[in-house]
């Protein structure tokens, strides 16, 4: 259905968006489906020649069928009393118009598929938000009135209607009972006013970003904060995270965050998904990706950016960001160094207090997981230093902590013998509890780029065979960088504690961390993959 005249936007049918007219959409979709004819009703010869333009049929429209108040039904009996009339016979149709810009083709599909003996009408509806209402009780115009509420969920039927033909010839309706299809929040997505026309200009334009991301107590949710900070750069894109359902670790953090994000058991699985999302981009964030994997994704013609990977696959890669390690030989699609950290958001937001000449507080943080529980490796390694009686001792422990009792067990007994321990078990603002430490006491894995950013020593502990490649904390001299998995790991910690105890020790760090620019990391990377995106999009054209 599309007529000339609107209510609010003059010739809004045909009017351009992104070069093409409103109509054009619809129309594009709709062509896409097998088995099918396109007609378009309308009472105006622009639009006519529009729709023959872009290859569909048209059925001229009496102006009295062309009004505000025109029930769709009367706009349908016509149609298909003409169509009727020429010969032309169909069993079921599809209502809409050009007021569906963005309806997904899978909606279409449906409103096809699920018509049958018994469900003879559907209607597209747009759901309400659960409403309290109320009946009135007695004279509604009188003082005081009693009220019994009713609280109820509440649909608005929107012009998009599937049904028989045969059905709507005999009755001239549509036929009863009517049934409806859910549309998705996008898809009712359309403009009535000129400002909305630029919105729908910036929607039509959006990039669909399929993220892989793996999240585990084996490695950790630095993965998972990673992915976070970057995701919540790019406000106008279609994204969909995809977990492994062995390595899902950090999805509800995801779900909590407002991200859609999927399942799957298997490589099959995953690239049915990609069949049906068809991304622009993938993000991997996975760790070493290999070489058939990547090449499978390229086969499509999809924008590959990967993060922390040091496999095969990275070199097919379109974009590889390594910000944990230093290499001097790298592929021109790699980039590596702290240059490219991502810190979360609250990171970018405090700034350190004073350095103080005195240790007065000491922050703990062993990531997401902590697997090996090398938190109560740590305390039990303080509990060899009289000094640290003295000072303050925060532990913030991460969502997948599951060494609680044995934590708790070790933290009394040092109560009693005088430490003052603090634990943290869910911290909103981790960045609120780390800006007073004097230094950090972290696993050398992703934490070390935030507590760098926060211009706080560290000491780094290499926990895993993997994160004893990380070099940020050796390269920049902004801490101690420790070989946790060796014998002596216990003697070297206690050791490098004393050694920040001293004032120009911390000092010298911190001067190094003055000179590095971790807020803006994550800005360089967003660059980065927005621009070499676009001109692959320029070779494409």
């Amino acid at each position: 259905m599309a007529r000339m005249g609107t209510k609010s936007v003059s010739k809004q049918n045909i009017r351009l968006v992104n070069d093409k007219p409103l109509l054009y959409y619809i129309i594009n979709t709709a062509k896409k489906l097998k088995h099918t004819d396109i007609f378009v009703s309308t009472d105006s010869d622009e639009i006519k020649e529009i729709a023959q333009l872009y290859g569909v049929h048209v059925i001229k429209r009496p102006r009295e069928l062309s009004r505000d108040t025109t029930p769709a039904e009367k706009i349908a009996y016509h149609a298909i009393s003409h169509l009727n009339e020429r010969g032309m016979h169909y069993e079921k149709c599809l209502l809409a118009s050009p007021h569906f810009p963005l309806i997904n083709l899978n909606s279409i599909k449906k409103f096809f598929s699920l018509l049958n003996s018994d469900i003879r009408t559907i209607f597209g509806y747009e759901r309400q938000e659960a409403t309290t209402y109320c009946r009135v009780i007695g004279k509604a115009n009188s003082r005081i009135t009693k009220l019994i509420p009713i609280r109820d969920y509440m649909v608005k039927r929107k012009k998009i209607i599937s049904f028989y033909c045969q059905d709507l010839l005999m009755t001239c309706g549509f036929t009863k009972p009517e049934y409806g299809i859910q549309l998705e929040e996008d898809e009712i997505f359309y403009p009535e006013n000129y400002h909305h026309f630029g919105i729908l200009e910036k929607i039509l334009d959006r990039k669909r970003i399929l993220v892989r991301l793996h999240g585990s107590r084996l490695i950790g949710l630095g993965h998972v904060y990673n992915m976070l900070t970057i995701l919540n750069q790019f406000r106008n894109e279609d994204i969909l995270v995809m977990m492994d359902k062995k390595n899902s670790l950090g999805l509800k953090k995801l779900k909590e965050n407002l991200y859609n994000v999927k399942t799957f058991a298997n490589q099959r699985e995953f690239f049915k998904t990609i069949d049906n999302f068809k991304p622009n981009i993938i993000f991997n964030d996975i760790l070493n990706t290999k070489i058939n994997y990547i090449k499978k994704l390229k086969k499509q013609n999809i924008f590959v950016v990967n993060f922390e990977d040091l496999g095969s696959g990275r070199k097919y890669a379109d974009l590889v960001f390594n910000p944990i390690f230093e290499s001097k030989d790298r592929f021109p699609n790699e980039f590596y160094g702290s240059n490219y950290a991502c810190v979360r958001d609250e990171f970018r937001i405090f700034e350190r207090k004073q350095i103080r000449k005195s240790i007065e507080k000491i922050v703990i943080t062993l990531g997401g997981t902590d697997y090996n529980n090398n938190t109560c490796k740590i305390l039990e390694t303080i509990r060899n230093s009289k000094t640290l009686k003295k000072i303050t001792i925060d532990i913030i422990l991460g969502l997948g902590f599951v060494h609680k009792t044995e934590l708790n067990s070790l933290i009394s007994i040092m109560k009693k013998d005088g430490y003052k321990i603090n634990v943290i078990r869910k911290a909103e603002l981790m960045s609120k509890h780390m800006i007073d430490a004097d230094f950090v006491v972290t696993s050398n894995g992703r934490t070390v780029f935030e507590a760098a950013s926060l211009k706080l020593p560290i000491i780094a502990l290499s926990v895993n065979s993997r994160e004893k490649q990380h070099d940020f904390v050796r390269e920049s001299k902004v801490g101690f960088h420790i070989d946790f998995i060796k014998n002596t790991a216990s003697d070297e910690l206690l050791s490098c504690i004393e050694k920040m105890f001293h004032y120009t020790t911390r000092k010298r760090f911190i001067a190094n961390l003055e000179k590095i620019d971790l807020r803006r990391g994550t800005d360089r990377v967003i660059k980065i993959i927005l621009e070499e995106y676009d001109k692959r999009s320029v070779k494409s054209f």
